[in-house]
């Protein structure tokens, strides 16, 4: 983990407690429910709700160096993410705190002013997949001189947002990162399945740029954040793979054919079984990621990522399906869940590229 990230910083108690304050926050904004509202949106972002979150709940520096506003470990990344998945709120939470922060961290003292506006609530777009998608410092597409950045990024999480950009760039000894204020970057928004989680193409054009590491270590800063990104788009899908099957549970329980509730059928109580399995192992993956010290850390993170990114999407369809008609419905919260499952599996590497990972880095 970069910079040894601690495992929590709080009990369990003040844990619950953080969740619910998250929870409470996305859910009196007004979500799931108004992800409709951002159709069409050129940020997909809520400002208003990120600013609540980020400056005065201070969600922003969860993760990050104390030296620079942050708080918290792991177990607070993951506690937060999972909220925020549960409620789908459109926030840049995983991909500015989370993603580009810990590659932040993991560069040393030159990358603390950029760190400390991380933690303040400025959204930081990470630049650093190839054209999947996906990070490999084989297929990095930035170039860099040293004092300037050429290339072009695809799929930048709430790119049209970020006031700067962490970018992975390749010069003459290695993969290096680099900061890139959003002024000197050409920002072209793309269509987003999921509402809340936009994306864009940003082209550099021998952009301005600070070296923030030398002699290529900013290819293990890179790893080791996506390592940690991985784990929190984990817990977003174990938020959203959870609230899928308790709507699914409630409506079971009170929607009748035949004079009985379907809930009482043999079919609907093994799908039923079949998917708080798939619940219940991504939720105890990530609990023991998260409190047992990792002997892989990198393959850890790709099984829950493959994990989740199937159960999410398998229990998202279902819920879909057993809700029955109204279930397919522009007006039932289904789809909206059906679409974050989607993003989150391609966000980072699917569940098939993640498998492979996993047998490359255990010499399978």
């Amino acid at each position: 983990m970069p910079r040894d990230l601690p495992l929590s910083s709080l009990d369990a108690e003040e844990l619950g407690e953080l969740r619910l304050t998250v929870r409470d926050a996305s859910t009196e904004a007004g979500y799931p429910e108004r992800v409709r509202e951002l159709e069409g949106s050129p940020t997909g972002l809520d400002a208003d709700l990120w600013k609540l979150l980020a400056e005065d709940i201070g969600l922003a520096g969860v993760g990050l160096p104390e030296e620079v506003g942050g708080l918290g470990g792991l177990a607070e990344v993951l506690a937060v993410a999972e909220e925020l998945g549960a409620t789908l709120a459109p926030v840049p939470f995983v991909s500015s705190t989370v993603l580009a922060g810990q590659i932040l961290a993991g560069c040393g003292s030159a990358a603390d002013p950029y760190l400390e506006r991380v933690a303040a609530g400025e959204v930081a777009g990470p630049a650093i997949t190839d054209t999947r998608g996906v990070w490999s410092a084989d297929a990095v597409g930035c170039t860099s001189d040293g004092a300037a950045v050429s290339g072009s990024v695809r799929f930048v999480p709430f790119g049209t947002s970020a006031g700067f950009f962490v970018v992975a760039a390749r010069t003459d000894a290695g993969i290096d990162v680099f900061a890139v204020e959003a002024a000197d970057a050409e920002i072209t928004p793309l269509a987003s399945l999921d509402f809340s989680r936009p994306s864009a193409t940003v082209t550099f054009d021998s952009a301005p740029a600070v070296r923030l590491t030398a002699d290529g270590a900013g290819q293990v800063a890179v790893g080791d954040g996506v390592d940690v990104a991985l784990l929190a788009v984990a817990a977003d899908q174990l938020g959203g793979t959870q609230r899928c099957f308790d709507m699914t549970l409630d409506y079971v329980k009170v929607r009748r054919q035949f004079n009985r509730e379907i809930g009482s059928f043999q079919a609907i109580k093994h799908r039923m079984a079949d998917a708080l399995m798939l619940v219940e192992m991504a939720r105890s993956g990530l609990e023991r990621i998260t409190w047992a010290p990792a002997d892989n850390r990198a393959a850890e993170a790709s099984v829950i990522k493959a994990w989740g990114s199937d159960s999410y999407q398998d229990l998202a369809a279902e819920a879909i399906q057993l809700h029955g008609g109204i279930g397919f419905t522009w007006e039932h919260d289904a789809h909206l869940y059906f679409r974050r499952a989607r993003y989150d599996a391609a966000f980072l590497g699917d569940a098939p590229y993640h498998r492979e990972r996993v047998a490359t880095l255990l010499g399978w």
